[in-house]
């Protein structure tokens, strides 16, 4: 990994202290530098009072921003540093996640035995598992001969999944890549804004990649729903506030023309699965219904952003 000098980008708001030091610990064993964009408002400096005192992890960087801009700014803002001081590639990280101890030299590894056979790479991304539900999710990928996407897990003799789109943390994209597809969408606020990179990223020709060399565990949402789908699962739940950036935002993505309609339509039934387990056997039924509903009417007025009351 020598030639590789890579720039972590934790996005913080609100963090747990304890996880938070996990993760910088185990990113600061992994990558050149660490630089912790903090999205949580002025009054709360527990970003700061977690890291100030850990001398081991330095080099690292806060940037305070001093009120919540939304991930895709925060994500911007890292990138900027990265493309102004000559790093070669970027590993983005929700404040929550927990990397595997080796995750980021088999990204590394994965992208180099890719970029062998000849592929133009945008981002690499690891198998990730959710903490809550104990799911580990396979990749969206467009099968032959479905006209809908499908899902594939990697296996040993195919351990690299050409993969439609990437959740944002764990994944190690190449600095140059975003000179050319450009930076995250950052009136998204928060949610759909790595999908939409993705989908970006495809239709300027480049290809994704998830690889079961790496692996990450990470909160895929605020807890588990026990929902009734001809037969009884655990699915990630959401907050009524999320549930309504997520909708908002999907709508928003069914305008651009770079993403397939055979995605939309996929995704369209995804979302309304989503609706109905939050409706039927979330804690706030009635406003996860009033938020949902207030976020596809604001996707369809095209008000985006943070919201507003």
């Amino acid at each position: 990994m020598d030639d590789y000098k890579i720039l972590s980008i934790i996005v913080a708001y609100y963090p747990d202290s304890e996880t938070l030091l996990l993760l910088v610990d185990e990113l600061h064993n992994q990558t050149t530098e660490i630089i912790v964009i903090d999205n949580t408002p002025a009054e709360n400096d527990i970003v700061w009072e977690t890291l100030k005192d850990q001398p081991d992890f330095y080099p690292l960087r806060i940037v305070r921003l001093g009120k919540n801009f939304g991930i895709a700014t925060a994500i911007n803002i890292g990138i900027d540093v990265a493309k102004n001081e000559g790093f070669t590639h970027v590993l983005l990280s929700d404040q929550d996640s927990q990397p595997s101890f080796n995750m980021v030299a088999n990204l590394v590894r994965a992208y180099q035995d890719i970029s062998r056979i000849g592929f133009k790479i945008g981002a690499v991304g690891p198998t990730y598992t959710d903490v809550y539900t104990k799911i580990t999710y396979p990749f969206q990928v467009q099968l032959p001969r479905h006209f809908f996407y499908g899902h594939k897990t990697p296996t040993p003799d195919n351990p690299h999944i050409e993969a439609l789109t990437l959740i944002t943390s764990g994944t190690l994209v190449p600095v140059e890549v975003f000179k050319d597809v450009g930076l995250m969408r950052e009136d998204l606020f928060i949610d759909h804004v790595d999908i939409e990179w993705c989908h970006r990223a495809r239709s300027k020709g480049y290809y994704l990649f998830g690889t079961g060399y790496a692996t990450l565990y990470q909160r895929m949402g605020d807890s588990y729903l026990r929902v009734w789908y001809l037969g009884w699962r655990n699915e990630s739940a959401y907050s009524p506030l999320r549930i309504y950036y997520r909708l908002r935002n999907f709508v928003a993505l069914c305008r651009l023309e770079y993403i397939s309609w055979r995605w939309k339509l996929r995704s369209s039934w995804y979302w309304t699965k989503v609706i109905y387990a939050h409706i039927f056997f979330g804690d706030h039924r009635a406003e996860t219904l009033k938020m949902a509903t207030k976020g596809i009417w604001h996707g369809l007025q095209r008000r985006m952003g943070q919201y507003k009351k």
